[in-house]
């Protein structure tokens, strides 16, 4: 389940670079925008959204300069909520709806401009431009005007961006451009000291909004991965029937195990079915832990670690957590493998069911440093659940909460425990249960400047989220019978 290292071969639920390469023309194309000032002040961003078949939502964002430079850089966001892709664009700045051909002709044609004077587009649109539909006579021709006054323009943000580019511009264009120097260089503009008509304190202006943009904003370091991992088995010594890990460990079963296999495999005496699970994780953690296999090798990826997990949700204990915990300890490489994207449904339900009632241990796992940011966020889903699926433990959920909280604040400067995009995400799961009581502690968290506002919104957004109906209650996001899960994961990634 490789989620950014692209690894082919049909594992569209392993890689979120893969799936976009590989699925993401097959979604249907959502509502697009655009920046309203993109014509005036020739940079804005816009957005082109994919619908999932099951309701999620996916989106493209590109940076775009239509006066020379075409998409200066992209991003994208898999498998969102609609409310929290709003919060996204509502965070970008002033925008509108628009068609799709807009947005693709805005695109495609600031990158076709940008080509003429030698530029090519930012490396990211190598993968978001598959967000798109292909350039092609299919998608109706919209002439847009590009550049100012006919000519590439420049405009500098940094001394940086303008030992960069102006050689190149020089290069294939001649002395038939404008450019715009960094502030400090305002006073030389051009070869004949012509100022281009533009109002700089608009443009000024432009880049320090985008700057401080929660999208673009850098609002600290990562956790850097330390983890010193235990020895694991080396060998695989299992007690149960030999077909049990042959049909298992079969590629053919990489992506969902079908209901008559689940069947035959809960037929088996579940504590032992529950110690051979346990094993097998064990043992294909240490197999993977320090390397993933090579590109090349990979049409043998068969999902056993992940598809374990899932079965382990069914049949296992308060034992079985410490190995599910003993995952999402690995490095980001094993992550990205083994789950990937599918991260959610791998693991919200399985934390649950096995951990409702060991709070405990989940504390102790957040709490825990060098650990890989994506992977320790599993657990906030898994304890959100328990406010919803049991009320009566709302006050014990929060409870948790609070202390982890109070935790996060004291520790996020230093990084080593929880980093700024795991305390928005954390933040983001509040939502789902309302936790006004919380505010204080969140406040307090807020103080740090540490907190991704990309992820959660700011302190007055979740003050006024947190109080909203609508965001609360994400029951159908945490599938617990057991052929419905497997059932959940054919339907997302099985295309």
């Amino acid at each position: 389940m490789a989620k950014k290292k692209n690894k082919g071969n049909g594992q569209q639920f392993l890689s979120a670079d893969q799936y976009i390469r590989q699925k993401a023309r097959t979604l249907k194309i959502g509502k697009c925008y655009i920046s309203n000032e993109i014509e005036q002040c020739g940079e804005g961003d816009i957005i082109v959204t994919r619908e999932h078949t099951g309701g999620k939502i996916s989106m493209g964002i590109y940076l775009v300069d239509i006066f020379c430079l075409g998409v200066k850089d992209s991003f994208y966001y898999l498998r969102h909520d609609e409310y929290e892709l709003k919060q996204i664009i509502s965070g970008i700045g002033d925008m509108r709806e628009c068609s799709y051909e807009e947005a693709h002709n805005w695109i495609y044609g600031a990158i076709a401009f940008a080509e003429e004077a030698g530029i090519e587009p930012h490396k990211s649109f190598r993968l978001t431009q598959f967000m798109l539909e292909e350039d092609s006579d299919e998608i109706p021709l919209i002439e847009y005007e590009f550049g100012r006054d006919g000519k590439h323009c420049l405009i500098c943000n940094n001394q940086n961006e303008m030992n960069k580019y102006l050689p190149v511009l020089k290069k294939n264009l001649g002395d038939d451009f404008d450019y715009i120097l960094p502030a400090d260089g305002a006073d030389d503009y051009n070869d004949d000291d012509e100022l281009p008509d533009i109002d700089m304190k608009e443009v000024a202006d432009l880049f320090k909004n985008m700057k401080d943009n929660p999208l673009f904003k850098q609002y600290g370091p990562e956790t850097e991965y330390t983890y010193k991992h235990p020895q694991y088995p080396t060998e695989l010594n299992l007690t149960t029937p030999e077909w049990f890990y042959n049909e298992l460990n079969s590629p053919a079963n990489k992506i969902y195990l079908n209901d008559d296999f689940i069947d035959r495999i809960l037929q088996l005496p579940h504590d032992l079915l529950r110690e051979n699970l346990e094993k097998i994780i064990l043992y294909h953690i240490g197999q993977t832990c320090d390397s993933i296999p090579d590109e090349s090798e990979n049409d043998s990826f068969t999902g056993i670690v992940s598809n374990s997990i899932i079965l382990l949700g069914e049949v296992g204990n308060a034992g079985s957590l410490d190995i599910v915990l003993e995952t999402l300890r690995q490095n980001e490489d094993f992550y990205d493998y083994h789950f990937g994207d599918a991260g959610d449904q791998i693991f919200t339900s399985t934390i649950y069911l096995l951990a409702h009632r060991h709070l405990d241990k989940l504390l102790d796992f957040v709490k825990e440093e060098g650990l890989y940011t994506y992977a320790k966020y599993n657990v906030f889903p898994a304890v959100t659940q328990i406010a919803l699926r049991q009320p009566e433990r709302r006050d014990e959920v929060l409870e948790w909460y609070r202390e982890v909280l109070v935790f996060a604040a004291e520790v996020l400067p230093e990084t080593k425990y929880i980093d700024s995009s795991l305390s928005g995400l954390l933040l983001s799961n509040l939502l789902d249960i309302q936790a006004k009581e919380l505010l204080p502690e969140i406040k307090k968290m807020f103080d740090t400047n540490l907190v991704d506002l990309g992820a959660c919104g700011d302190y007055k957004t979740i003050c006024k989220d947190i109080c909203d109906k609508r965001k609360v209650g994400f029951l159908n996001n945490c599938i617990l019978d057991i052929h419905e899960r497997f059932a959940d994961m054919k339907k997302t990634w099985d295309r």
